[in-house]
Parts: C-alpha cells; structure tokens; sequence
C-alpha cells in the first residue's frame, strides 16, 4: 500500500525517483553503552546534533531516553577518537558520567529525549523525567554553553505545563530573534511539542518563565481511521519556526497520522497573557490556526532551513520532500522530493539542520529501524540506527552531498 501511495504521490508531482546518495556519519548494529551490567537492554536513541567547532572539528550528540534503570547514561557524545569511525562508534555521557547517576537524581539528567543546538554554541536540552513511563522527576529545560561543556540554566517544567507519565517530547526548537538584545546570545524562546499531552510548551530563557497551549488541531486527526495503534494517537510531533528574518514569522506543526500541515502566528504563540487567559483556545481558533493544506502522505520529523524550505521525512517510504513556505499553497503538487533513499530513510526520529564550519546549512536525521520501536529483533549485523546528511545546497540543486563533517564525497548506498 505504502509503495502505490508514494508511486501516486510522485505521479502528481511529475517526479522521477532517483536513488540520493546521502553521506552516512555514523551506524550502529550494535549500540553498546559500555556497561556490562547493561547487556541485553534495548537502547533507543531518539534525536540527533551536530556541532561544529573550528577548522571542520565536529561533534556527535544523541539523545537515548531510558527504558530501564539500567541505562548508563542518555545524553551521549560520540568519542572524540571514533569521530572518524563510521561502524559502531564509541558513546560516552555528556557533560560527564556524574550527570547521570542515579537515574532518579533530579538534580542530574533523568532521561534526556531532545536537543537543540543554537548560534551561540549552547545545546538545549529536554529531560523528560521519565522512566519507562513513570514520572520520577519533573520534565527540565537545561542549556549547556559547548565551549566550557558546563549548565548554564536549568529550568524545571511547572505542574501547569505538563501531564506526569503522559507527556512525551517529539520536537524541540529555539528561536533567538527576539531574545535579549542587544545581546541576541541571551535568553531565547524553546517551543516543545507535546505528542501524548496533545500540547505545546513555550520557555523564555530570559525571564525565565514556561506556559503551556492547546488547541483542538494538536490532537490527533480523526479522518484517517487508522485504529487504535500508537501513531494513531500521537497528538502535534513537530515544531518549526519562519526563517528569523522573515517579516511575519510562524510556528508550524502537524500531528503524526495527519495529512495537513497547520501554521499560527509567532507573535500569538509568544503572548504569555494571552495564553494563560480563561478560554485563550478557544479565542485564538477563530483566526490563530490556520490548517494550510493537504499533502495526500502522512510525514514525521521536519524542519525549516533560513531560506523558508521545510523538509519533512515521509514515514517508512523512504524519501524527504520539501515545501517553500512562499509558495503558500499546500498540497502534493507544492512538495518536491529532495531525497530517497530507502535504504537509509527509514524512521526519522530526529531531523535537524546545522551550520557547518563554513556556514553552510546541513540536513542531519538520526533514521532507526522501525522494527525496533515496537520491540522487533533484528540481525544481529543488521545496521539499526544511522545518522545521515547532505548540504541543503546539494539537496536543492540535486547535486552529490557533501557535508563538512567529512573530507570526502559520501561513500555509495
């Protein structure tokens, strides 16, 4: 069925699928923490940063929430010595293996589900408190400077802002446009997607305040009769925001079984009052959210580059496609396939942009085995979990990929 979807899809915009090499940076057929006492756990990782530093050095953050108490640590960095290593590359704890134990330690990382790195080289990152579903500490917001590799805030998630052992975090993107100036290095805005609470989170590193929003269009849709399966009830999965110089800027979204994607105004998002006001959903339906179109295709992860593209990986077909936020109109005929390649694309959990060294935009997206996230075995060399990118120049122009974490082409599929 998925195959004849995506021959349709491709059939109305006019495209030819061509097999995209895309570079490969890391695989793992066996994701090892290092911790005999952890053998035969299943560890998960979720979501996916680069950061590059000078002359090209770079590094590897992967998020892997805990699933058990035996989980080492869940903020992890490729070892500076497997940088080059593309088979099984060593894990180790970010910032340091004291951050992660005891799991229950909430002055420590609980379990760490998403990232951001921002322009002024700090990483932001989710802990959702949870372990295999039980709240043990309540979810934080704590944003690492990467040149010192210290906390520079933590901010804990209020009562109001969250459902304990029901919110799970899918998304988490910061903007810096509006915050401290003239210093934009201070302060910043993090909006959170919410998937099972059916919510959004807004934090204002400045002030230092969080606040939560709701609205019917970050449920899950009901049109698509898909059953009662965990992607059926996946509420809003995604969060991207207008290129920071736009004119008028927007928070886009959709949830994980829908076709349509919905935008609403920044400005309306960032009005704190507004939100905690009585019935602020309810006034903020009539012209706040505006659902923007159809594709006809359910997506996953997405992302929005500085040039207004935003890219969106088709769930289990193997293939990326982009909009142009200046065309407007939303439907199959406005999307354009960028990449495919379904021997890398599977189940992109994490999908980011970042600037390499040069300042060139790269697509990064941590793709796992799908398999895997419904407690499937694999092969034992089967590869599992892969963190593949391409320059968004190469994606746009349809050229071979390149990225600035590598000397070389990407090597073959």
């Amino acid at each position: 069925m998925w195959v004849v979807l995506l021959a349709l899809f491709c059939a109305v915009r006019g495209q030819q699928l061509v097999l995209k090499e895309l570079h490969t940076l890391h695989q793992w057929t066996n994701l090892s923490l290092g911790d005999d006492l952890a053998k035969g756990n299943r560890f998960l990782p979720v979501d996916v940063d680069i950061e590059y530093g000078d002359e090209g050095r770079h590094r590897t953050f992967l998020t892997i929430p805990r699933l058990g108490m035996a989980t080492p640590f869940t903020l992890a960095t490729v070892a500076a010595e497997h940088n080059e290593l593309v088979e099984n590359p060593r894990l180790e704890p970010y910032p340091s293996a004291e951050w992660h134990v005891p799991p229950n330690n909430c002055s420590g990382i609980t379990s760490a589900i998403r990232t951001y790195i921002d322009e002024c080289w700090r990483l932001w990152v989710v802990d959702s408190g949870q372990v295999n579903s039980l709240q043990l500490c309540p979810p934080q917001i704590l944003t690492f400077d990467l040149v010192k590799d210290e906390l520079v805030q933590r901010h804990p998630l209020p009562p109001s802002a969250y459902i304990p052992s029901v919110s799970i975090f899918t998304a988490l993107v910061v903007d810096l446009a509006e915050s401290g100036t003239p210093n934009r290095c201070v302060g910043g805005r993090a909006y959170i997607a919410d998937a099972w609470g059916y919510g959004l989170i807004v934090f204002d590193s400045l002030s230092g305040r969080s606040w939560r929003i709701e609205h019917e269009s970050m449920k899950p849709s009901p049109l698509l009769g898909l059953g009662r399966s965990s992607n059926s009830q996946a509420g809003i999965f995604t969060v991207s925001l207008s290129p920071s110089e736009a004119e008028e800027r927007f928070l886009y979204f959709h949830t994980l079984n829908a076709f349509n994607e919905v935008r609403v105004s920044l400005a309306l998002i960032n009005n704190e009052t507004f939100w905690k006001s009585t019935n602020a959903s309810r006034m903020a339906s009539r012209d706040g959210f505006h659902s923007l179109g159809t594709r006809g295709i359910q997506c996953e992860s997405e992302v929005m580059d500085q040039s207004g593209n935003l890219y969106c990986s088709l769930i289990s077909l193997g293939a990326v496609v982009k909009w142009e936020e200046s065309v407007g109109n939303y439907t199959a005929d406005d999307l354009r396939v960028v990449a495919y390649n379904p021997h890398k694309i599977k189940f992109v959990t994490g999908l980011k942009i970042n600037r390499n060294s040069k300042g060139e935009e790269e697509l990064w997206a941590l793709s796992s085995q799908p398999k895997l996230f419904v407690g499937g075995d694999l092969p034992e060399n089967e590869v599992k979990f892969q963190i593949i990118g391409c320059r968004t120049a190469d994606l746009l122009a349809n050229t071979p990929c390149t990225v600035g974490a590598a000397a070389t082409t990407p090597t073959n599929v």
